[in-house]
């Protein structure tokens, strides 16, 4: 049992020694520090790329804030008390308790309860891996989750909408109710491997929802042309129970996207497109809401309008898509990135070549040989503890053999490399960049 305490409560060096010294069997120092080294490089380098794609989505310069930080007294002070990674005082504990040993080649090794250890930590992770994939991650889970958003959302809307008398909150709790019903649908769709069911369905319930909000905003815009519409008694409330919605609708969505893109189901991919109209759905009701406060009651049903035709648009595109999967073809779903897809992958490509700029000033590597042994070693360099268990692979499906033209040529025409036959050199400005990824990867190398 203590063992297993310090599994799950131990420093994350011991676990990573003995879960590399399990996969992998005895190790030198070197080894075990390139190994670390190697987990710091990706981290760091795909963590600071990531944050500042993000940053400049925003409008903001992160370059300028991340040089005024470098700089900084509170920096310069950490650096100065920054301890650089050492095997020999990381290994001391595991060595102290018996877990591990030195064999006489100068290799460290694990004794059999190091290895009974090792393996409970890896039984451990996996534990947890199973635990977030069967809860939250698999598609199953997804759409289970969907029933019980949708089933909380009907009930707020519902018990909303005959407080304030708001016939648009009322249909719209009762389209919720609806979308519970085919979500309950679409997991068991999944449960039972017939996600094709749950697809079409959702399909199904678009068109539906498209003909009822085209049929009420028409009907409400005859009625504001020939009659007087009755004011909402309650408002406020509208807007408040619809804002909790839109809000819901935001997170439902993207996280339908991601699980959908992650597991290569149609099924969440179609409610997540179901879950965007829901964001409409929920803007038009609250601008209707606060537009009734003024005594205008119709813009709400042009905005229903425009809805209705973007859904049935939705609808269209999603059946083709379910119709191509019937006939056994696989669906694009290139055309549906999940939330910050196009961050991650660019914060990829950016970690490579801040890798490449690395190697070249602090590892003196020149030609495009050097350069590919580098980021295979570092970037595809075998097992990784942790982020073997964690699925985080950057360099799954890149060759970069084949692709190193492509991260070569932006450091060139931002003149952060020369080329000098075959021969990369750093230019100032490189140097600049270099000296930023260098400090940063210091910074966090023990956070």
């Amino acid at each position: 049992m203590r063992q297993q305490k310090f599994c799950r409560h131990g420093e994350d060096h011991d676990r990573f020694i003995l879960l590399a010294l399990l996969k992998e069997g005895p190790l030198s120092s070197d080894e075990l520090t390139e190994k670390v080294n190697s987990i710091v490089q990706q981290v760091t380098l795909f963590g600071m790329n990531l944050a500042h794609s993000l940053v400049r989505s925003l409008g903001f310069n992160p370059d300028r804030e991340r040089n005024e930080r470098l700089d900084s007294p509170l920096h310069e002070k950490k650096r100065e008390h920054r301890q650089d990674f050492e095997i020999a005082a990381e290994v001391e504990k595991p060595l102290t308790r018996g877990l591990v040993v030195v064999t006489e080649t100068g290799k460290l090794a694990l004794t059999e309860a190091g290895e009974e250890e090792a393996k409970r930590c890896v039984a451990h992770i996996e534990q947890m891996a199973q635990k977030l994939d069967a809860n939250l991650l698999s598609s199953s889970a997804a759409a289970r989750n969907t029933v019980v958003a949708d089933f909380f959302l009907a009930l707020m809307k519902l018990i909303a909408g005959f407080l304030s008398g708001s016939v648009g909150l009322i249909a719209d709790g009762a389209d919720a109710a609806i979308d519970t019903a085919s979500a309950a649908v679409v997991w068991l769709g999944i449960k039972f491997r017939k996600e094709l069911v749950g697809t079409f369905v959702i399909i199904v319930m678009m068109f539906v929802t498209s003909g009822s909000i085209g049929f009420e905003s028409l009907t409400k815009v005859l009625a504001a042309v020939t009659t007087s519409i009755p004011p909402l008694s309650m408002p406020y409330l509208v807007i408040l129970v619809e804002s909790l919605a839109l809000i819901a609708a935001v997170l439902l969505g993207l996280y339908q996207r991601f699980v959908g893109k992650r597991t290569g189901s149609l099924a969440l991919i179609s409610q997540s497109v179901d879950s965007k109209n829901h964001i409409y759905v929920a803007a038009a009701v609250i601008i209707g809401a606060v537009f009734s406060i003024f005594g205008i009651h119709y813009v709400d049903a042009l905005i229903g309008a425009y809805i209705a035709v973007r859904i049935l648009k939705d609808g269209a595109v999603l059946t083709g898509e379910a119709v191509s999967s019937l006939k056994g073809e696989t669906p694009d779903l290139a055309r549906y990135p999940a939330p910050l897809e196009q961050h991650w992958e660019q914060s990829k490509l950016e970690s490579f070549r801040g890798w490449i700029l690395y190697a070249v000033a602090e590892h003196h590597l020149r030609t495009k040989d050097e350069l590919i042994e580098t980021l295979n070693r570092v970037f595809k360099p075998g097992y990784l503890p942790l982020l073997h268990e964690l699925s985080f692979d950057l360099a799954r499906g890149i060759d970069f053999d084949r692709e190193f033209d492509m991260l070569i040529k932006p450091l060139l025409t931002k003149k952060l490399l020369r080329q000098d036959g075959d021969a990369f050199l750093l230019t100032r400005e490189g140097k600049q960049n270099v000296r930023r990824i260098v400090e940063h990867m210091r910074y966090h190398q023990n956070d």
